[in-house]
């Protein structure tokens, strides 16, 4: 009797050494939604009101209602609709295969343990994709856009970046082109973190590096990007010669340099991008000589130096007459 006792009080030390550990939302959950979920129900499309690719959105529910019951899968309808038989008219995703069992199970799990988001408020990309303005989407690309066709990414690579909490999800439907956002995990992310793009970067089409540790060296990185068409560096300390290491992305239309530390000196760098058509650089070192300057070398780009339209130099006053 008492050799069971000390085994069981053995087991029950021992016990939460074989817990489960809990779901990581950034990490884990949010990547299975982005990846399936934010087509219909994301920031330009939200199939029964539900959009899910923020915290706020995501608590206000749907047209029906709430789709989290924290604590409870069961009562939940989000796990109820990844949960149905694949020929049901409310599955989740409609198309494509539904969800394996280890996704569908890890959301279950999440749920159960009280559906944290963590940190997590929004992602930041998908959101700026909803508010951008008429005249932003029209300077920061053509009416009419070819989108390469490229071989699927490797879905190892995929998985490395989103263990470290990166967002790597679909450019598109019908297109192998990906968005990768590590905007989220900015305090993680360092020149040696974007080593792991190599494996993708055919199919990088949109990188976001807004607030990380990158520097000028650690863009060397992003050189073989060839289909980049996004990319924000706002509030790093990339500077000019961060900026060399971009002049041969050729396919860029849109680049964020909000509160970096290049001059008019780096602009030069970028002369010879011609498809880009959305240049940033508020709270930045360029002045509006150098912001005209590189107009007159890119004239189809829209450069913005702030809220108020700069002030023309003498000489482009003059042109101007």
């Amino acid at each position: 009797m008492k050799r069971l006792a000390v085994v069981c009080g053995m087991l029950f030390v021992a016990g939460p050494v074989f817990a489960a550990d809990k779901v990581d939302f950034v990490k884990q959950v949010r990547p299975i939604f982005a990846d399936n979920c934010y087509k219909c129900h994301g920031p330009k499309k939200q199939k029964g009101k539900l959009r899910m690719d923020s915290l706020e959105a995501f608590m206000k529910g749907g047209k029906d209602g709430k789709v989290l019951e924290p604590g409870d899968p069961d009562k939940s309808e989000l796990y109820k609709r990844i949960t149905l038989p694949k020929d049901s008219d409310d599955v989740m995703p409609p198309e494509g295969d539904p969800l394996p069992k280890e996704k569908t199970d890890l959301i279950k799990q999440w749920i159960a343990e009280g559906a944290s988001f963590g940190d997590w408020k929004s992602d930041a990309s998908a959101v700026a994709a909803a508010t951008t303005t008429k005249a932003d989407d029209q300077a920061a690309a053509p009416k009419e856009i070819q989108l390469p066709q490229v071989a699927a990414a490797d879905p190892a690579a995929l998985d490395k970046l989103r263990q470290g909490g990166a967002l790597a999800m679909p450019l598109a439907q019908n297109t192998n082109l990906v968005e990768v956002d590590l905007n989220l995990n900015g305090d993680h992310v360092d020149d040696g973190f974007l080593s792991q793009l190599g494996p993708i970067n055919q199919q990088i089409a949109s990188l976001n590096l807004a607030r990380t540790k990158v520097t000028d060296d650690g863009l060397k990185s992003i050189e073989n990007l060839k289909n980049l068409r996004r990319l924000h560096l706002e509030n790093t300390k990339i500077g000019d010669a961060g900026l060399s290491h971009l002049k041969n992305l050729s396919n860029l239309e849109y680049l964020n340099l909000y509160a970096t530390h290049v001059t008019d000196s780096g602009l030069s760098e970028l002369e010879g991008l011609k498809n880009l058509r959305a240049l940033y650089l508020w709270q930045t070192k360029v002045t509006p000589d150098g912001a005209e300057k590189l107009k007159k070398a890119l004239p189809q780009c829209q450069v913005n130096l702030g809220w108020e339209e700069p002030a023309k130099s003498d000489g482009a006053k003059a042109e101007a007459k």
